[in-house]
């Protein structure tokens, strides 16, 4: 029960802070992109936002792993 605690709680931190830097990000669009990442990433990059977006994700996937494994475990009693 900890571990889908944590990992909604991780989930829940990594989408708001993703979500508050594409916000920022679509706030401050650049005029000038390549075709490939997009205008939106490329704000980001443009905003040295990548690292924390990066960070932010990999909380998002991590906090949804922790809940899967927790849901297909097996309990011993």
């Amino acid at each position: 029960m900890k571990r889908v605690l944590t990992g909604g709680f991780l989930s829940l931190l990594g989408s708001i802070w993703a979500l508050t830097i594409l916000l920022v990000a679509s706030n401050h669009l650049v005029s000038e992109w390549s075709s490939f990442p997009g205008r939106l990433l490329t704000s980001v990059s443009k905003l040295n936002l990548t690292f924390m977006f990066g960070i932010s994700v990999f909380f998002v996937f991590l906090g949804v792993g922790l809940m899967l494994a927790e849901c297909f475990r097996k309990e011993n009693r």
